[in-house]
């Protein structure tokens, strides 16, 4: 999965792995939870479920647009995801996709006049990005670059001969 050389302009690697499902049960549950809040609190008549799906998902997932790129040998994936860190992000390589997850957490405090205040803001994504081949699966590397744009490189599957 790469070298232990970190090249300028390079955060430390994103983990490529197949360990994903748990971390998307939980934010499912997390939508889930909101989507049935939003229900109890509206009128039967008014809405219906697939709305309050949705309300719940815009309201707990950062959106995250990647792009595509297919060369010879490789397939490139890049998005933008400033402000989270290479250990707040899970990349897994499944058959014909590619999935990607990330939760950051930041808070701060401040003191104005003596009055002390905290503030905490969590962020989540989690995109599933079709591939346009098929690709070897356990051959993969995911870098963040300190400008926040995450580049996956996937290899394309070997032909068997």
């Amino acid at each position: 999965m790469g070298s232990d050389h970190t090249p300028r302009g390079h955060l430390a690697p994103v983990p490529v792995g197949s360990k994903l499902g748990a971390a998307f049960e939980r934010m499912e549950e997390r939508i889930r939870e909101r989507a049935y809040e939003l229900f109890t609190r509206r009128s039967p008549d008014d809405g219906d479920a697939v709305a309050d799906w949705v309300t719940a998902q815009t309201e707990l997932l950062t959106p995250v647009e990647f792009v595509v790129k297919e060369h010879k040998q490789h397939v490139r994936i890049e998005g933008n995801l400033k402000g989270f860190n290479p250990t707040d992000i899970e990349v897994e390589v499944g058959p014909g996709e590619l999935r990607v997850f990330g939760s950051h957490e930041s808070s701060s405090r401040s003191e104005k006049r003596g009055v002390a205040s905290s503030s905490r803001e969590t962020r989540h994504f989690f995109q599933v990005v079709p591939l346009p081949c098929d690709v070897e699966l356990d051959d993969g590397e995911a870098r963040l670059l300190k400008n926040g744009k995450l580049s996956i490189k996937l290899s394309k599957k070997r032909n068997a001969a």
